[in-house]
């Protein structure tokens, strides 16, 4: 442990166990303290608008994130 990490620093992790696809939404709502199901409307929201640019995007968070390695209840 270097002297700059702080033991409460928060990381953003996907969190597959609670998720609908790939726990993209649920893991951001953990992090930011947020209903996912929020997260998730908005995302279809931007789905709507933007179309595969978002898509796009969510597949390449999904692929880049860390599985949490613990359980947030």
């Amino acid at each position: 442990m270097s002297k700059f990490e702080n033991i409460n620093t928060k990381k953003l992790y996907k969190n597959s166990r609670q998720g609908k696809i790939c726990g993209i939404f649920s893991g951001l709502g953990d992090y930011l303290g947020i209903n996912p199901l929020i997260l998730r409307i908005l995302g279809i929201i931007a789905v709507i608008v933007t179309g595969p640019i978002v898509i796009l995007g969510y597949l390449l968070i999904s692929v880049l994130l860390d599985d949490s390695p613990y359980t947030i209840r």
